[in-house]
């Protein structure tokens, strides 16, 4: 059975990437992003959740162009794999941390400013109050299913 192991983030950037060296040599860029989540909290009000995410890059030919476009702020879309990192710390403890490998990195367009702020709050306001509705019905549907179905992975044919 092969394992899947694979994400897709959008987020903006923490602070401009870097690029750092192993200890044997090899050149690696670094970068942290950023990402947003919106949803409505048990009293109805809108609220929203930040995570970050560290992102290693390698491949010399990359670098240059990280470095160049993964500035302060600005928006970026990852595809690439989680993985873990473990290790000892200096007194003992067992420690880990989960990181993004980049294979595939965009730098996304920044949206046009807006010639009236106070307006593009409202219409994010409302394409949020949208999909939190949608997003509810679509829950709601599910919850309300009679049936389901479970595959055993032994007895599916792929």
């Amino acid at each position: 059975m092969s394992a899947l192991n694979q994400i897709i983030l959008e987020g903006n950037a923490v602070k401009d990437a870097e690029v750092r060296t192993k200890p044997w040599g090899t050149k690696f860029g670094t970068l942290s992003l950023a990402n947003n989540r919106y949803y409505k909290d048990k009293q109805g009000n809108f609220a929203d959740e930040v995570s970050y995410f560290d992102v290693v890059v390698f491949g010399e030919g990359v670098l240059a162009n990280l470095v160049k476009n993964a500035k302060k702020g600005s928006a970026i879309r990852v595809i690439g794999r989680i993985k873990q990192e473990r290790w000892e710390s200096k007194d003992g403890k067992r420690v880990s941390r989960n990181v993004i490998i980049a294979q595939h990195i965009d730098f996304l367009k920044k949206p046009k400013p807006a010639e009236n702020p106070e307006n593009e709050k409202k219409d994010d306001k409302k394409i949020l109050a949208n999909l939190v509705e949608s997003y509810s019905g679509i829950m709601k549907e599910l919850d309300d299913t009679e049936a389901s179905i479970t595959v055993d992975e032994e007895e599916a044919t792929f």
